[in-house]
Parts: structure tokens; sequence; C-alpha cells
């Protein structure tokens, strides 16, 4: 701060005359003005005589300092020189430089980056900027190097060092020989060994032995057997050797085919593409097997055959089990539907009808057990479980909002039973084409049916929805390609999913429109399911492979598996489990851990756990049908052998 005093204040300071000496003090910076307290001087001018001290400056006392204060507008700004002993009020200019130096910012006067000088520029100047004169010892030659040049010269006379060899560019000439060096080429060079003969048994011995050599009729076989197989252009390029035996090597004549297996060698050589094939450097077998947790850990699943259900006269095509898992229906060709108590093997009911039955499923919400039969969809109160929920279907079946009799559309009729005529039959749905499969949605006021339609009608009314409450049909498709094999609701969402013979459409019933289509590598899709959150579907096919779909990463198989021998007719998601099923004609069931993780960076962990077996192969069927208990990890089988089995864990 005194440097700045000095240089701005005791200079540009107006209550001072330009005129008048500035008194400066020459006792030097290192002095303390104290020790000059009791003198009347603060040091000596340059011809020696004594400074006078200023009369106030810096004796003034408090009631002095307040009224100065009170009357002087620039108080604030004025303060005391040490070096000059003079109060000295600071400018704008002064005031500013304190408050960067404050803020410890860059004095504005002060030059950060100067110009460059370039004293030694490219610039070619008149005079030059150095004129030394060189040294004499500049022109007389080194000791030192001499002494060093001269030991490499001896070094290249012994041979101790050889200069290296000039580089040739094998561009430079228009022309080389291109056989002659194969490294000095910069073309890519793939060598692939061609493949060697294969050496000479004991047949091709001169001396081979008895069991080697054949008799007239083994000729004439191999002879005929050559006429047989190749017609008369490939028997002149194929040649029979017959084994001989001979006494001794010199009495073996010349080979007579030696000629043309040698040029058919030529021409392998010369003309056959050969192709490298990638091999993996697996040091040990077991890394080729993935890394899976093992079944043990992965429990509950069904593992040992608990009861049998029997009953039936002939093959079970269906089955379906009761919200509260207490009950079991199943459909056979027969034309009956029986109702078991699970626990007890026990049968309840039975329904008999005219046609053998197709599908059959429980409502999700109502007391009805839906029937398909022949063209007719029959929905059933068996009267089983909570009284409650019984006397509620009755009602809500009488309160439809359609006709009492009945209720017609072009292709299907509704008809109503009242209890006085039947006990438990309810609704009836006439069809005019047989029915294939029926599918209720989550909610239970939407079912959905295939239909079988004959050749001269359009595949658009192979699929029809029934609304429950409203009592309506409607065909939800224009145009559609293919046979429908299968569908299903989506379990959350408003999503209709059909399966085809050769693809998996998934439909958006709000928006209408088709939102997803997946393609499988199945030749003919026998049966789907959808995952109970929504976001995986499997299905199987009658070529026996399984396909893994995640709606998430592609509309391709995520992956496909190959269990069975034989075709797949059923595969089924466990509802609260993370098992599926699936079963086949070769007799087996097996079940396999599924966990799906919400995390999207996680793929899903698939793992067969068991092969489930009881049922017998008749006719070339086996398992037809499967179904996972609600609740529990048990798992119903159906087969052509009039049977119903529960496995349990």
């Amino acid at each position: 701060m005194t440097s700045i005093k000095r240089k701005n204040s005791l200079i540009e300071n107006d209550e001072i005359d330009s005129d008048e000496e500035v008194p400066s003090n020459t006792i030097g910076e290192n002095v303390p003005l104290k020790w000059y307290e009791n003198h009347e001087h603060i040091g000596y001018d340059l011809e020696a005589k004594k400074i006078a001290k200023p009369v106030s400056a810096g004796k003034s006392d408090e009631i002095d300092e307040f009224l100065e204060k009170m009357e002087n507008a620039d108080y604030w700004r004025t303060v005391y020189d040490d070096l000059t002993g003079q109060n000295v009020t600071l400018t704008n200019e002064d005031i500013a430089v304190i408050q960067q130096i404050k803020n410890a910012q860059t004095y504005p006067d002060d030059h950060v980056y100067e110009p460059w000088v370039d004293t030694f520029s490219s610039e070619v100047m008149i005079h030059p900027i150095l004129n030394t004169p060189e040294s004499k010892a500049s022109f007389i030659p080194s000791k030192w190097e001499r002494l060093k040049v001269g030991k490499y010269l001896h070094a290249i006379k012994m041979g101790w060092i050889k200069p290296a060899p000039p580089k040739e560019d094998p561009l430079s000439s228009n022309s080389y020989d291109l056989w002659s060096d194969e490294t000095r080429t910069n073309l890519p060079r793939s060598n692939i060994p061609a493949p060697k003969l294969e050496l000479p048994g004991h047949h091709e011995s001169y001396n081979p032995s008895y069991e080697y050599l054949l008799d007239d009729a083994e000729v004439e076989a191999l002879k005929a057997k050559m006429e047989s197989d190749f017609d008369e252009n490939e028997r002149a390029t194929k040649t029979i050797f017959i084994p001989k035996k001979y006494p001794s090597l010199r009495q073996v004549p010349a080979y007579d085919q030696f000629v043309y297996e040698r040029f058919q060698r030529c021409l392998d050589l010369y003309l056959c593409p050969r192709q490298k094939r990638l091999k993996a450097n697996i040091k040990d077998i077991n890394d080729l097997i993935p890394d899976k947790p093992k079944p043990q850990d992965l429990h509950p699943y069904p593992l040992v055959q608990s009861l049998i259900y029997e009953g039936h006269k002939n093959i079970i095509r269906c089955l379906t089990c009761h919200t509260s898992g207490q009950w079991l229906a199943s459909g056979s060709d027969d034309c009956t539907v029986r109702i078991w108590e699970i626990a007890t093997t026990r049968c309840m009911n039975v329904f008999t009808f005219e046609k053998p039955i197709v599908s059959i499923q429980w409502n999700p919400v109502l007391s009805l057990l839906t029937v398909a039969t022949g063209s007719q969809i029959v929905m059933i109160n068996p009267r089983l479980g909570e009284n409650a929920k019984v006397l509620f279907t009755d009602e809500f079946i009488k309160q439809l909002a359609y006709e009492s009799s009945s209720a017609a559309t072009d292709d299907c009729q509704w008809v109503k039973t009242s209890d006085e005529n039947d006990k438990y039959i309810r609704l009836t749905i006439t069809h005019s084409m047989p029915i294939r499969q029926i599918e209720w949605q989550a909610r239970g006021d939407y079912l959905a049916c295939i239909l079988a339609p004959r050749s001269d009608q359009s595949q658009s009314k192979s699929i029809l929805i029934h609304h429950l409450s409203k009592g309506r049909s409607q065909y939800p498709f224009k145009q559609l390609k293919g046979a429908v094999q299968h569908v299903r609701f989506h379990p959350t969402k408003p999503i209709f999913i059909i399966a085809t013979q050769h693809s998996i459409k998934i439909y958006h019933l709000l928006k209408q429109q088709l939102i997803k289509r997946l393609y499988v590598n199945t030749k003919w899709i026998s049966s789907i399911d959808i995952h109970p959150l929504g976001d995986n579907i499997i299905c199987g096919g009658y070529d026996s492979k399984i396909n893994w779909f995640d709606l998430d990463l592609s509309v391709k198989p995520y992956e496909t598996y190959r269990y069975h021998k034989r075709a797949i007719r059923c595969i089924r998601y466990h509802t609260r489990l993370p098992l599926f099923a699936s079963t086949s004609d070769d007799g087996t069931c097996i079940i396999s851990h599924c966990s799906v993780y919400s995390d999207l960076l996680k793929n899903p962990l698939i793992v067969p756990v068991k092969i489930l077996r009881g049922h017998q192969i008749i006719n070339d069927l086996s398992i037809l049908d499967c179904l996972f208990h609600p609740t529990q990890p048990w798992i119903f089988t159906s087969g052509a052998d009039s049977t119903i089995r529960l496995f349990t864990n």
C-alpha cells in the first residue's frame, strides 16, 4: 500500500502545491519512525540537513479526530503515510486498485502478458546482434572424436560391424517374379494346406490276408452294385479296386489306375475350393457347459406321482381347475365331463353330452364351467364351492340384458336355461361351425373361441368373441391369414394373442391394431402360453421345439429348446411360481424353472429340473394336456390312457 501511496497520492494530491517541494523520508524503509519520536526531525535530505516533522501529522487527539471525521467528507479515504509522516487522501483510482488487490485480481497497470520481443528472429538485420569472433579451438580437430572414429574404423575392418544392406523397393520395377519370394509381395496370403490322401490299408497290400480277398461271387456282386447305383457316365469316373495276393514284391504289376488317380488329385488341388474352419481353443471341455444352478436349489416343483384319477373311458383332451384349487374338471372323447375332488380323487359329478369334449375352462369370476362340445358352448353351474358365489352366478345369468329365451345373430344363438328345465346348465351358445378351443378373459366377461371354418369359408370367421354381460358375439377380425391354432388373453392388458401355424400375432383390442408379430422357428405351432407378468411368451410345436420369446427384447425367439423326442401337445406356465411345463407324445412331462427379472439387463433363468413319466403311449398319443394347481407346486396331466395323474413335490 505504501508504494501505491508514493506513486499516486504524493504526486497527484490536490492539497499540495505542485511548486512546493515534497519532503521525503530518507532514513530508509527498514528504520522505524518510532526511533525519531523524541526528535524534532525525521531524517536528512541530500544536503545533510534535517527534515522537520509536520506539525499536525499523527499527533491529533481523539477530539480532533472526531471533529475531523464530522467536518471532512473525505475522512473515510484519508490515510497516514508512515514514510512521509503526512495524511494522504486516496483517489478513486487508488480505491479501485485496493479493491482489486483485496479480491486477488491483477493490477490494471501491470502488464502480465507483455509483448514478446523476438530478439533472434527470422528477419535478416543489417547489423548482427552478436558479433563475437569464433574461437581458435573451433579450427582444431577434436582429439576425442578422432579416437572414436578410429575405433569404428578398426571394427569395420575386423568385420565386427557390418553395414546394413540397402533397402530395395519391390515396386520399383514394372515387373517382378511373383513366385520367387512370396515374402516380398504385399499381397495378402492365406495358405490353406490341401487335405492329405488316405494311407493304403490292408486290402491294398500286395500280400493281404485271406479275409480281404474276394471270390468270384463277391466280385460279380460288387460290379452289379456299381451298375445299379451309378449311371453310365458316373461309372466311367468310378474305379473298383479288387485285392490280389502276390508271392513277392517283384511280381507286383504296375497299377493301371495310377495316372488317372494322380490326375484327379491334381484337379482337386487347384480346382476344389477350401475354407478355413475357426476352432475355439478350449482347454477344458467343462467350460462349454453353461453355469446353471442345481435343480436341488430350485425347489419347489413337482417330483413324484401322488394320485391317479380314473373313470373316463376314452382319451382325455382337456383339464381345468377351480380358482379355489379344490375341484378339477376334465373333458374326454367319451362325451363326458367329470368333476373331481382333488384331495380324494372322488368324482363329484358327471355331465354327458352328444359329442366329444374339445375344450373346457372354468370362469375366473363366476361359478361357471364352460364346455365346448361339437358346435356348442355349454355353461354349467356345478354348485360347488362357496354358496354365495353359486347363488350370485344364477342371479347374474337370470338378469342378462338380452331376451329371456334367446338372442340370435347370423352365426350363433344364445339360449338360457332355467332351474326348472335343468339343474346345472345355465346357458348354451350354438355356432354354425365346430369349436376347437375356448379361452376366458381374466375378468371373466369375455370368452374367445376358435372355430373350424370349412374350406370355402374365410379364416376371418375362425375367431369369435362373446360378451357375457351383454349377450353379444363379434368377429374381431375382417381379414386373418393362416389357420388359427391357439389364442390367449393378456393377464392384465387389453391385448389378444393369436397363434397361427407359423407365427404369433399380438393385437391391441382398444386400439384395434397389430402391435407385434413374432417369428417362430417351428414348422407347426401346437400350443402357446403367456407369462403371468405378460412380458414373455412360450410356444411349442409339433416338431418337438420350444420357443421362448422376450417381448421387450426381440420378435425372434430368445431361446429354443428341444427336450422332447415327439410332438409337443401342451405347454403351460404356473400362475404364481416360476415354473412351466411341456407335455409330448413321447410320454414325458418336463418341468422347467423360469425366473423372470424386472431388471431389463438381466436375462431370464431357464433350467429344466424334472422329467415326469407315467402315462402310456396309445396309438402314438400320450399326454395331451397339463395344468398347474393355482396355488401349489402340483401339476395335473391327462393322456390317451384315459387317466389323470397328479404329480406333487
